[in-house]
């Protein structure tokens, strides 16, 4: 069912950014479309190896489901993510529903769990990096202080006070747990508290119960892992930064963008798709947080849309290749 949807997505992205239009634009960008595309090697890699640092941190535990197989699950799981119109977060069960056969239903919800808040984690500890050198960047160059980016960098300054304050807020889930609060929380509601409290058994909160012990455990009891695995999914934010940096090369010149200009343009590009999160893709939004991202580093404003995207070229044919993945029966082995 999910390749199904996905085949049907896949072509109405295709008709909406014009099959002609993408010839023409990868024709422009001529073979830098080859490194554009495989720059994203660089970040499901260290996407695999956060999810694995959650998932296995007893020794000896990583033999049980092999790096390829998880390597492959990060990709489809992403693909899904970015063709699900609400909150991007259709590739999670998709994760459970294939790791539930090597490891049980209860360890994959709490690893794919785990992983999930740890990639929100890792965006916030992004966010406050990208901002910092937003103002390092602007203190550095002779770039003039207009009304634009007096409220970028204001923006700025609130929004690493934010990120400050949603780690703490995370990293508080992870000492104390979520599901079981999550469902506190929902009994609250009348007509849902009788909902949860008919099906929910003492079985079954037993069961939930565990899972949520299972998410503790790795920042009460694995800290360390906790740490390699936050590692790794910011250094991923980090190295998709060059996937930007190598569309202004080819649209631009070479070095017409550092690796430094490439993590301020998608620190303020992912932070307006964020907020803008119920469109599939961020259809136009991510556009215009280009376009405003390139105005702020210099005089590359009106290149947002074609910058825009080749991107989206790039993560058109990540989803093909993702969501081939989930129909390839033999992905689905270790």
């Amino acid at each position: 069912m999910l390749f199904i949807i996905g085949i049907i997505i896949i072509i109405v992205m295709i008709y909406n950014l014009g099959w002609k239009e993408i010839v023409n634009d990868i024709k422009n960008v001529g073979w830098w479309i080859i490194p554009i595309v495989l720059s994203r090697l660089l970040m499901y890699p260290l996407n695999t190896l956060s999810w694995r640092k959650v998932t296995f941190f007893g020794e000896g535990e990583e033999q049980k489901v092999s790096f390829l197989r998880m390597f492959r699950l990060t990709i489809s799981g992403y693909a899904i993510n970015y063709i699900t119109p609400v909150m991007a977060l259709g590739g999670e069960p998709y994760r459970i529903m294939a790791m539930k056969k090597d490891i049980g239903t209860k360890r994959a919800t709490s690893s794919v769990l785990t992983y999930a808040m740890m990639h929100i984690l890792s965006h916030f500890v992004f966010w406050i990096i990208g901002f910092l050198l937003v103002f390092v960047y602007f203190l550095s160059t002779d770039l003039e202080l207009n009304p634009f980016r007096e409220i970028v960098l204001i923006c700025g300054g609130v929004f690493i006070l934010i990120s400050i304050i949603a780690i703490a807020f995370i990293i508080r889930v992870y000492k104390h747990g979520v599901i079981i609060r999550f469902i506190s929380l929902l009994k609250r509601i009348p007509f849902v508290k009788n909902i949860i409290n008919r099906k929910l058994t003492e079985e079954k909160l037993l069961s939930v119960q565990e899972t949520d012990k299972q998410f503790t455990d790795l920042f009460n009891n694995h800290r360390k892992s906790f740490y390699v695995s936050l590692f790794y999914e910011t250094l991923s934010r980090i190295m998709s930064c060059v996937e930007i940096m190598l569309v202004m090369w080819a649209v631009v010149g070479i070095n017409s963008v550092s690796f430094i200009g490439a993590i301020i343009i998608n620190t303020l590009t992912s932070l307006i798709a964020n907020i803008v999160f119920i469109f599939p893709m961020q259809v136009g939004i991510r556009e215009g947080g280009l376009s405003a991202a390139l105005a702020f580093i210099g005089p590359y404003g009106k290149l947002g849309v074609f910058v825009g995207m080749i991107l989206r070229i790039s993560e058109l044919l990540w989803i093909i290749i993702g969501m081939g993945m989930i129909k390839i029966k033999r992905f689905n082995r270790n």
